[in-house]
């Protein structure tokens, strides 16, 4: 068996930390918890569940914590885990055959981010680094950290097992905002030694979307753009997504048609395709929307797009074009999704 560390660094999260642990001990890990400063009884709790129990001081950076961290773990291979976030699914003996095939690889995990949209939660799906040998790779960055390779390792990656779900980005407007506050913070800091890095664009337009700031987001979300991110990163087409839905909310669908020139990358992301779809009916071309959902419906990749409204605007749009009967097979294929519920609703009263 190849030994696994994980490395948890926490803060007055006692709660979460509690849970976060639980997940952890159903599985043959060493843990790893290294506290910054809390107040709290997040120590005691985490003494319940191990003895490898820091402290760092808090410097107002997460790759130094992170790479403390791993300093302090007895195996090489380590699994960083945020206390918000509870490991759901893993395969182990799957997980144990992944490792011994890419030994110098970066392991990905799936996150499911939920998040609150006015009354309703949402949930995105992300692959993210996580796994990781620490004779191969350390982070940098002081906020929004990402695993580097030693000199002379190319980075490479694998898909693994490992389901998370992450919770940090649910709570009340108060705590989100400051959660998102401190994150600016570190980001203008850097962002003012690399003002041209289209990624901390990205994050500081994220913290803006966790503080309900949505203009700010939006204008944060076309400098990046204007940065040109690589599409093959994760985050380019999350912020492609995003910055399109914020435009047409903010009625300005005209500003989201270069989006267009992203279709190569995305032609196969149902968030994406719906978003191109939406920003076509906005202004007035429907009939070129309309094969946009039809795609939709069968993508083979999803973010956080509900898997049924491809099929509600659909039929919305056969509503549109007057044949109802049509309309009323593809709400119908919504099952009990609330749009396409009231659209039956409205096509019986008439």
């Amino acid at each position: 068996m190849i030994p696994i560390s994980v490395c948890i660094i926490t803060k007055n999260e006692a709660e979460n930390l509690k849970k976060c642990l639980a997940a952890l001990s159903s599985y043959p890990f060493e843990l790893v918890v290294v506290d910054t400063g809390s107040t709290d009884h997040s120590k005691e709790i985490a003494g319940r569940y191990t003895d490898k129990l820091y402290d760092f001081t808090w410097i107002d950076d997460f790759a130094a914590a992170r790479n403390f961290a791993a300093g302090c773990a007895t195996h090489d291979f380590i699994l960083p885990i945020d206390t918000d976030e509870i490991v759901t699914s893993l395969d182990w003996d799957e997980l144990q055959r992944a490792m011994e095939q890419h030994p110098k690889s970066v392991g990905h995990v799936k996150r499911l981010d939920y998040y609150e949209t006015g009354n309703d939660q949402q949930c995105l799906q992300v692959m993210i680094e996580r796994l990781y040998n620490r004779n191969y790779y350390h982070f940098e960055e002081p906020i929004h950290e990402q695993l580097r390779p030693e000199s002379g390792i190319s980075y490479t990656y694998y898909e693994t097992s490992v389901v998370i779900d992450h919770y940090g980005y649910l709570g009340g407007k108060e705590l989100l905002s400051q959660k998102a506050k401190r994150n600016l913070e570190l980001l203008q800091k850097e962002l003012a030694k690399d003002p041209e890095n289209p990624y901390l664009y990205f994050q500081i337009a994220q913290s803006y979307m966790l503080m309900r700031d949505h203009e700010n987001a939006c204008s944060y979300m076309r400098e990046a753009l204007l940065r040109n991110p690589p599409p093959g990163n994760a985050y380019t087409r999350e912020l492609v997504c995003n910055y399109g839905s914020l435009l047409i909310d903010f009625n300005r669908p005209q500003e989201a048609l270069p989006l267009l020139s992203y279709y190569e990358y995305y032609s196969d992301n149902m968030d994406y395709l719906c978003m191109i779809g939406l920003v076509l009916m906005h202004v007035g071309q429907p009939l070129k929307a309309l094969p946009e959902f039809v795609k939709a419906i069968a993508a083979p990749c999803r973010d956080s797009i509900d898997p049924r409204s491809p099929s509600y605007y659909v039929g919305y749009l056969y509503e549109f074009f007057g044949k109802p009967e049509i309309a009323r097979v593809h709400y119908k294929n919504c099952g009990d999704y609330p749009p396409a519920v009231e659209a039956l609703t409205r096509l019986d009263s008439i």
